[in-house]
């Protein structure tokens, strides 16, 4: 069976060539949990990028003055749908996301009028960043960043696009589409333009997107509310200005136990950023005068993904393929899911599938990775398999259907988490009722002896020994069998 998960895949192109590219190789079955980070625009030194992200900056700009000269706002302007043709973000089955809503257009219009008054006109920074109004918490967050972006730059990643499926895609793999891309000030409206782009033969033969993989960052931009509040002490005692120095430094002690926790200290920070909205300009600055960082930080980061995710993938469903019958499994929904689980436990255990999981002999995958990996080789059934369900009882990691009476809950734990005996007596028998599943699977992937171990013993303790629906991967490192 040929896998063709990945766009190089799917299309049949030369890997090589396509990473000469610089596009990322995205997987057209899941978004993959990256965006795009402007800073890295900012930060980069060919002038179409430092261009795009003056346009970026200069739309919220243009917005801010709307926002301020119009009482009678028209929300639509401020909200921004998802773009699931480029299949990046952080949805774990398909790539229908949320986008930015009338909920997200209220609170930016609110926040132009009150804390990010300045925004535009700042005079300690070099330039204006958007991710500014993601560092206050309020109600404007890091799926800003990331649609607002990808809005503002479709134009330019369409053409990106179309360039390389010209010159690289066949006759039958690409289509034409008017797409909605530029916005014309004048009449405040996205007008659209022609491109040829890559299409998918399947259903509804949409189009794909590609995005330059230096544009790109995971987990968190390089500006941050996570960062600021771990840089506070480093910004405010850098101030210049002694008088202010010294003002937020007694602001921020005098809201601090005299034993501070995390969340004490986290209370601190924003009383303080909220006092002294100024403290944000300097943080700012000091990510400017180390924008060198930026290329290199996230250019690590997608490394990680690519080994941990994006490789892994194609190599885990070839050796499924190769090894088993997982993709001529058609059952039940438990059946399918339970045999699935079986099958990846063989190839793991047996065919060298516990690679995948490790960096230098170092196991690196986390629970997230392991559950995008199981959702990912489910490619190609008619099984319903939808990520993180939440039923009421908060999320499922997996809930595997056929039909509304024909569904299975599947949890993917590891075996050295600290809540692992809590979950399996509770969390996935509440997730079934209250998803009316008629079965449940635990999974289990354990990457020391003494964590499979510890497993015997739980299950022992739950009288669950031998359970069919509790399945423990053994993950060690294996040594050859010539050694053995």
């Amino acid at each position: 069976m040929s896998i063709k998960i990945h766009f190089t895949e799917y299309f049949d192109v030369n890997k090589h060539a396509f990473e000469e590219y610089g596009a990322l190789d995205i997987c057209l079955e899941a978004d993959l949990p990256v965006f795009i980070d402007p800073f890295l625009l900012f930060a980069s030194e060919k002038p179409e990028y430092t261009q795009l992200h003056e346009q970026i900056v200069g739309h919220l700009i243009y917005l801010k003055k709307y926002a301020l000269e119009n009482q009678n706002h028209d929300t639509k302007l401020f909200q921004f749908p998802e773009i699931p043709q480029n299949w990046l973000g952080v949805s774990k089955w398909g790539n229908q996301g949320r986008g930015l809503g009338e909920v997200f257009a209220k609170n930016l219009i609110k926040a132009f009028g009150g804390m990010y008054s300045n925004f535009g006109s700042e005079s300690i920074t070099q330039a204006s960043h958007i991710e500014k109004l993601t560092l206050l918490g309020s109600g404007i967050g890091r799926d800003f960043i990331s649609d607002f972006a990808t809005n503002l730059a479709l134009e330019y990643l369409l053409k990106y696009t179309e360039k390389y499926a010209i010159e690289n895609l066949q006759e039958h793999q690409i289509g034409q589409y008017r797409i909605r891309c530029v916005f014309n000030k004048e009449s405040s409206v996205w007008e659209p333009r022609d491109f040829t782009l890559p299409t998918l033969f399947r259903g509804d033969g949409d189009y794909v997107i590609l995005t330059p993989i230096d544009m790109l960052t995971k987990d968190d931009s390089f500006i941050c509310r996570s960062d600021l509040q771990s840089q506070f002490r480093k910004i405010t005692s850098a101030l210049s200005n002694e008088a202010l120095r010294e003002a937020i430094n007694i602001f921020y002690a005098q809201r601090l136990p005299s034993t501070p926790k995390a969340k004490d200290i986290e209370r601190a920070v924003s009383e303080a950023l909220n006092q002294f909205p100024e403290i944000l300009d300097h943080y700012i600055l000091q990510k400017e005068n180390s924008k060198d960082t930026a290329t290199r930080i996230s250019a690590g980061k997608i490394e990680e993904l690519k080994d941990l995710l994006i490789n892994a993938i194609s190599q885990l469903c070839e050796l499924v393929s190769d090894n088993s019958c997982f993709y001529k499994t058609d059952t039940t929904s438990y059946s399918a899911a339970l045999a699935r689980a079986l099958y990846l436990k063989a190839v793991i255990e047996n065919n060298d599938g516990y690679r995948i999981f490790y960096r230098d002999r170092v196991p690196v995958a986390s629970e997230e990775v392991i559950q995008r990996i199981f959702r990912l080789t489910w490619f190609g059934t008619d099984y319903s398999v939808d990520a993180e369900v939440n039923n009421g009882r908060g999320p499922a990691d997996y809930k595997v259907s056929y039909g509304q009476r024909n569904s299975s809950i599947v949890e993917f734990k590891l075996g050295k988490s600290t809540t692992l005996e809590k979950n399996l007596r509770n969390q996935t028998e509440i997730y079934k009722k209250a998803s009316k599943a008629i079965s449940d699977i635990k999974v289990i992937l354990c990457y020391e002896r003494t964590e499979i171990d510890r497993v015997a013993r739980i299950l022992e303790s739950m009288d669950q020994e031998g359970a069919e629906n509790i399945v423990v991967i053994d993950a060690t490192w294996k040594v050859s069998a010539s050694k053995a």
